[in-house]
């Protein structure tokens, strides 16, 4: 594996990666703050390494549906909603905390409630594309692509990721 470093401004360092044989046409770059502690950083890099795995070993995007972006939107919104300010109470993502059963649970009936039935929801595996302590979770949507990305308590989903489905055809390993 190749890594170049580049300083791309102020307390940014950019780390370009081309991963070894196992996908030759591949890259990816990591951005960490130089100002984060070293545990932190590595943290970060690891995360980083996780997401491009995860892209590597998935499926071209299909041919988006013209809803796929506003579903993908709205299971956003209503899991924001629903972490963020639970009973319409007031906003209470400042205080990051692990992801129980009962978190799972929860981020499964907005799925559910948004049309997505049959979505995959679990806690974060270590070699999962989420930070430790968080929920992973999937759903197809209605042209083939996938949502797969992750939610944290006390911090919120993580930005809509709209992909293709994984090599075996799933949006996400049970």
């Amino acid at each position: 594996m190749i890594t170049v470093l580049v300083l791309v401004g102020a307390a940014v360092l950019a780390r370009a990666e081309i991963p070894p044989a196992t996908a030759p046409n591949a890259s990816y770059m990591c951005l960490i703050d130089s100002s984060q502690t070293e545990k932190e950083q590595a943290t970060a890099l690891a995360l980083c390494h996780r997401e491009a795995l995860d892209e590597i070993n998935r499926k071209p995007l299909p041919s988006p549906a013209a809803n796929d972006s506003a579903a993908a939107s709205r299971v956003w919104r209503a899991l924001l909603d629903a972490i963020c300010t639970p009973g319409g109470g007031d906003f209470s993502c400042r205080a990051p905390r692990p992801a129980t059963d009962a978190d799972v649970d929860m981020v499964r009936q907005v799925l559910h409630d948004e049309g997505f039935p049959d979505a995959i929801v679990r806690l974060a595996r270590p070699d999962d594309p989420a930070p430790p302590g968080a929920i992973m979770y999937a759903a197809t949507l209605p042209g083939g692509a996938c949502i797969a990305t992750y939610a944290e308590i006390g911090e919120g989903p993580h930005h809509v990721d709209i992909s293709g489905p994984l090599l075996d055809g799933r949006c996400l390993t049970p």
